[in-house]
This record gives structure tokens, C-alpha cells and sequence, in this order.
């Protein structure tokens, strides 16, 4: 098979791909190994977060009316208690009560005292012996936490399939929430193909060398890690019976790696030494080779093993375009992932050239609109599908849709920031 059967559009490939998307089963583990985890429950707050009223400034906790008129001028004068207790230890706070024309030192975080409503920030303020000035009024309120001002007990804080970051780890913490129900990440295979590559962690390069190091397997290891596991098998040789073993190998029940899946990059095509699709279709089913993608045309999927299988092609943009589009939502509902990627809308700089009957990956660049909160968004100009640092120069990518010609200048488009 040396021709695409059918090139097919990006929305019959993406659900072609989703059928195939089995979820993941569920595991539970410690909150502290939790980041970039997907939630496979709920999480409700058990209690009120703070608990208590608390200080939200270093300063004094009084009752604000005492402070009113006060002023640099005219400060107000308070008495500064530092009660003594029966071992003739300074008063915790839970055992003092503010009363009129009173006053407690107190640290950011600390509970309020009975009887207090608001703390004065320490800069306006001046012990003089066992008592204390105020040079600046304050509200009730005022430099206060309140209780549940977070977080109300019996709150949904974090929604299943949600994928963690660090600071919702740190809300896990804050609720002693020590073990959490998560989706299993899956292992997906990651392996690069070509007599032209070199490994760039064991290989120096000459000159006049007419190779090239291997590039999508570490993009796609990192663009995989983000969601699921990842398990770099290395550079395989264009030679059909290698192929067809590293590819029955690395997706059999008892191999070493035992991968869920298999990302392969090169030899995606119809060229002589394009093996992938004929291996894929020897060993499996091939649901499809050739979508209506610019850069990606090339890319297919298929089954292996009950397993899937995608072949990405080998230039780095292209291989890129192929996972955000069809690989990441693939990977998405494999692992329960609800969230939508992070994108807002831009203005097109200029004109954004598209051919209808296509859908087209375009690299942009955000550009800050001056004196305004707006953003302009212009195509990177070197944009070819080998051309990597059209990937670092971009902020992110627009899609053009196949049945649209193109964007013009000034209309506005959906962008997709990346991570």
C-alpha cells in the first residue's frame, strides 16, 4: 500500500479516534503524588476553610469602632493587654477577649480574639509602654479573614476530571485530604523511525554529516507526560520486519515496556521506505491513513493488539500538529479529562491564508495591544513543517477550519495558548 486510500477530514479522523478511546480505570493515591493527575471523584470541602476568623495582616486586633477618628495627628490611644497566665506565660489568643478601648497583638493568620472585629496594620501603629497608638481608622472587618471566606463545608472545591496542578494540590493540603481517587494514567510507547536519525544523547555531530538527531521522541515524550505516562523506545530503522517487531514487542501483554499504546513518528507516508501503515495493517487493523490536515496530511491510526496506534509524521511541526489535534483529545477521554484547553480570542493582525478543504494548525504569535487589553495575533512567517522554531518563536496555534477560506485582517480568532 503505497498510495492513502482516503484522505479523510480532521473531524472524521478525531471520531475515529474517540471510538476507540477506552476509559481509564481508577486508582486512589497519596495528594502529594497527585499533580497533573486527573480526578476520578469530587472533592468536597469536609469543614469551613479557615476555620475560624482569622488575621489577614500582621498589626492588632481591636474593635474597629475604638478606632474611629483617628489620625497622624490625632492618634487614637488603646490599652495593649499581655495578660499573664497562672505558669506566668504570655496569654495565647484563645484565651484572651477584647474589651472596650482594648488591644491584642497579633500575626498574620492568628484567630481573632473574642470581642475583636478588625486588626490595624502594624504600619500605623506605636507601642508606648502598655499601650498603643493608632494614627488610621478601620472598618469592621477590616485585615480579617472570616471564616468559610474560602471555602464552605460541603463545597465541591475540585470537580471530577479535573486535571491537577500545583495549586490545587495545595487546596488537597489545606483540607487534609491525604488520598485521593484519580484516573489511572495509561503508557503509551513513544518511537521514532529513520535511517537518518541519531540518538543526541550518545551521537556528536560532524560536519558533512548527513543525518539528524531525533527530535520527536522527546516532543512527544514531553507533550504525552502532560496527561498520561510516557516510555521513550528509541529510534527504529527503516526495515519493514524491524518495524513490525518493535511494534508487536512493544504493545505485547508480557514485553518490558507493556505500553498501552503507541505514538510512531517517520515513515508515516507513501514513499519507499514508508513502512508504518503496512505493519500496522499486517499486524492489526488500520482505520486510516491521510487526513485533511496542513502540516499532518500523513498522519493514520490503527489497532493493534486491542491496542491503538499512531503514526505521526516525521517532521517535528507536523508531528506536533498530529498530537494537539488528534492525539490530546484522544488522550483526554482515555483519562477522563472534562477541562478545555486554555485559549481566549485575538485579533489577526493581517490576513491568515487558508485552502478550503482543509483544516490548517497555524503558529501565531500574541502581540499586546498598545494602551489596551486586547491582543493582536500574527502567523509566525517562517512556517514550514521541518521549521522547529516556528514552535518556540509561536505563543500558540489557530485552527482554520476546512470549510473556511482563510481569516482576514482584523477579524477574531480562537487561540490555543501552550501549556
Amino acid at each position: 500500500m503505497k498510495l492513502f486510500r482516503k484522505l479523510i477530514s480532521l473531524d472524521e479522523a478525531l471520531k475515529a479516534v474517540l471510538a476507540y478511546a477506552k476509559p481509564a480505570e481508577t486508582e486512589e493515591i497519596g495528594f502529594d503524588d497527585a499533580l497533573n493527575r486527573v480526578l476520578a471523584e469530587d472533592v468536597c470541602s469536609p469543614a469551613d476553610s479557615p476555620p475560624f476568623d482569622r488575621a489577614a495582616m500582621d498589626g492588632y486586633a481591636i474593635r474597629a469602632e475604638d478606632s474611629f477618628g483617628a489620625s497622624p495627628n490625632n492618634p487614637v490611644l488603646l490599652k495593649l493587654i499581655k495578660s499573664q497566665s497562672e505558669k506566668g506565660k504570655e496569654s495565647r489568643v484563645e484565651e484572651v477577649e477584647i474589651g472596650d478601648g482594648e488591644c491584642f497583638s497579633i500575626q498574620t493568620g492568628m484567630a481573632l480574639p473574642k470581642g475583636s472585629n478588625a486588626v490595624v496594620m502594624l504600619e500605623y501603629t506605636k507601642e508606648r509602654g502598655s499601650e498603643l497608638e493608632i494614627f488610621k481608622p478601620v472598618t469592621p472587618g477590616k485585615n480579617v479573614s472570616f471564616k468559610g471566606e474560602d471555602v464552605k463545608k460541603g463545597e465541591v472545591v475540585l470537580k471530577e476530571g479535573k486535571r491537577l496542578r500545583a495549586h490545587d494540590v495545595g487546596m488537597l493540603a489545606s483540607l487534609f485530604k491525604r488520598s485521593v481517587k484519580v484516573y489511572k494514567r495509561a503508557k503509551f510507547g513513544i518511537m521514532s523511525t529513520g535511517d537518518e536519525l541519531l540518538n543526541p544523547e550518545e551521537a556528536e555531530p560532524y560536519e558533512g554529516e548527513k543525518r539528524i538527531a531525533d527530535v520527536n521522541s522527546y516532543v512527544l515524550a514531553g507533550l504525552t507526560e502532560a496527561i498520561a505516562s510516557s516510555y521513550r523506545i528509541g529510534i527504529v530503522r527503516d526495515n519493514y520486519d524491524k518495524i513490525k517487531t518493535a511494534i508487536s514487542e512493544s504493545l505485547a501483554g508480557d514485553s518490558d515496556c507493556h505500553c498501552d499504546g503507541l505514538l510512531i513518528s517517520g515513515g508515516s507516508s507513501v514513499g519507499k521506505r514508508d513502512f508504518i501503515a503496512d505493519a500496522v495493517e499486517d499486524l492489526g487493523e488500520l482505520v486510516f491513513q491521510g487526513v485533511g490536515i496542513r502540516p499532518g496530511e500523513p498522519t493514520g491510526f490503527g489497532i493493534v493488539n486491542g491496542k491503538p496506534v499512531f503514526i505521526l509524521p516525521g517532521y517535528p511541526v507536523a508531528a506536533i500538529s498530529a498530537f494537539e489535534l488528534l492525539v490530546r483529545p484522544f488522550l483526554y477521554a482515555v483519562h477522563g479529562v472534562r477541562e478545555e484547553r486554555r485559549g481566549f480570542f485575538a485579533i489577526a493582525r493581517k490576513k491568515i491564508p487558508s485552502a478550503v478543504g482543509r483544516t490548517d494548525f497555524v503558529r501565531v504569535r500574541l502581540v499586546c495591544k498598545e494602551n489596551e487589553n486586547e491582543y493582536f495575533v500574527e502567523p509566525i512567517r517562517v512556517s514550514g513543517s521541518g521549521i522547529l522554531s516556528s514552535m518556540t518563536k509561536s505563543d500558540g496555534f489557530v485552527v482554520i477550519e476546512e470549510n473556511k477560506e482563510g481569516v482576514e485582517a482584523e477579524e477574531k480568532v480562537e487561540v490555543d495558548v501552550w501549556e
